[in-house]
């Protein structure tokens, strides 16, 4: 198995409870995230320690080369008491993906921050750094313009 790691980061100006609200319900990430086709809520459950973990199954369309392929996924989310998001994707054959994503008060906004590590087999790590890297900066760039376009100062 090999690992591999991506940051992403950028500044949205709107509060962190606002950004920290849009990113906890996957199902906000239809309108941002550029390769998913299909959200489907499935359980929510609680872990021993009181965590509340949502289930979701997830469904992408990718292009490798020539051809566009479609693949479906399983993703476990929950959030910290210490306000992060963590989520886990898991994917065939032997794809995990482990994202934890910070929501920062810098001045009049966030500084969103996302850390990713991935677990996937050798000759998979390169294409699925690559691809999600490239989602993940594509995905923050539309989720500034969402919520600083949709939001109104108190």
């Amino acid at each position: 198995m090999a690992h591999s790691v991506f940051e992403v980061d950028t500044f949205i100006e709107v509060p962190p409870t606002t950004v920290r609200d849009f990113l906890s319900s996957l199902n906000n990430h239809m309108q941002i995230h550029p390769l998913i086709i299909q959200i489907q809520q499935m359980e929510t459950t609680d872990r021993p320690d009181g965590l509340k973990v949502d289930h979701y199954r997830i469904r992408d369309r990718m292009k490798l080369g020539p051809f566009t392929i479609q693949f479906t996924y399983r993703v476990e989310m929950s959030i910290k008491p210490t306000g992060e998001i963590v989520s886990d994707a898991y994917q065939s054959p032997g794809i995990h993906l482990q994202n934890t994503t910070w929501c920062m008060t810098e001045g009049n906004g966030t500084r969103l921050r996302e850390l990713v590590e991935i677990y996937a087999p050798g000759l998979l790590i390169q294409t699925v750094h690559q691809n999600g890297l490239e989602a993940h900066k594509k995905m923050f760039a539309k989720l500034k313009k969402v919520l600083e376009d949709a939001y109104i100062p108190a």
